[in-house]
């Protein structure tokens, strides 16, 4: 039998930034390869998460939970993948309705089979909820302030448009809410505190490895390369932070996890704004990106 061999990467330059906007350079062409990427890994994506982490990737899981409001009852897990976020949050009794999307059919039918999109009855005596939501997050398809917490986990880095992205999930907050940011930043040799990025010799090894054992595992080279040119393409933790407080949000608070390797940021909407976010703004800010 003959293997096939993975498609030919996209050139690199559709994924190039630009410094001002955050936008990639070709929208459209970033987001076929980034969605045909993960549907060609689906099968392979979780144990391969928990490879390259050393199982870290679980640790930090858990660790975005703990920090997710206890009264959030309705609550968006947003570029899910295959829902372990989502499940993590059912294990630790969080949430009433959970919402795992992704724009990726691929990811969202592995999920399914981990038996989201169901009720599921918790130790506790609750009834909890998950549905499985076919979305892309920078263009959500829920009402204005409808949304406890939105959480995405390794995900903002493969927006197209970051500011976009950030918006649309300011939108969807109620005024209460909370918003979870947990992924991988460029590293900034200047940042100090919680925003340092991983020492040199950790990013070495993510640029040298990370497609080494994409190729053995999953004969995939681009998808495991993608990984660390994505990282190096992206904000900082300082330019992320300064990002959402244009989006209008407040309260930000930096939290460094395993020497830097990943960082989770939380935010909150701007107390002083109106309790909605407004469509036309939204489309108005897609417009100017």
């Amino acid at each position: 039998m003959v293997r096939q061999r993975a498609p030919a990467a996209p050139p690199p330059a559709i994924h190039d930034r630009n410094r001002q906007t955050w936008t990639v350079r070709d929208p459209q062409a970033h987001g076929r390869a980034v969605r045909a990427m993960f549907a060609r890994i689906a099968g392979v994506y979780d144990f391969m998460n928990h490879l390259l982490s050393l199982n870290l990737d679980r640790r930090w899981r858990r660790h975005l939970i703990e920090r997710l409001d206890a009264h959030a009852h309705v609550v968006l897990d947003c570029c899910a993948g295959t829902g372990d976020l989502t499940l993590a949050c059912l294990r630790a009794r969080r949430g009433h309705l959970l919402l795992a999307g992704d724009f990726c059919p691929e990811m969202l039918a592995r999920a399914r089979r981990k038996g989201l999109g169901a009720a599921h009855d918790g130790d506790d005596g609750v009834v909890r909820t998950s549905a499985l939501l076919a979305a892309d997050a920078q263009r959500l398809p829920l009402p204005d302030a409808s949304l406890d917490a939105v959480m995405i986990a390794f995900g903002a880095r493969n927006l197209a448009d970051v500011r976009a992205g950030m918006r649309e999930m300011a939108r969807v907050l109620r005024a209460d809410g909370q918003l979870l940011v947990l992924d991988f930043f460029r590293a900034d040799p200047g940042a100090r505190g919680c925003a340092r990025g991983p020492a040199r010799p950790v990013r070495w090894w993510l640029g040298a490895t990370l497609p080494r054992l994409g190729r053995l595992f999953t004969r995939d080279g681009f998808a495991y390369s993608y990984l660390p040119t994505s990282m190096d393409r992206f904000l900082s933790v300082t330019e992320f932070v300064a990002l959402l407080q244009e989006c209008g949000l407040e309260g930000l608070e930096v939290e460094r996890q395993s020497l830097g390797v990943a960082h989770l940021v939380t935010a909150r909407p701007h107390r002083l704004r109106d309790s909605q976010t407004s469509r036309a703004d939204v489309a108005r800010a897609r417009s100017e990106s």
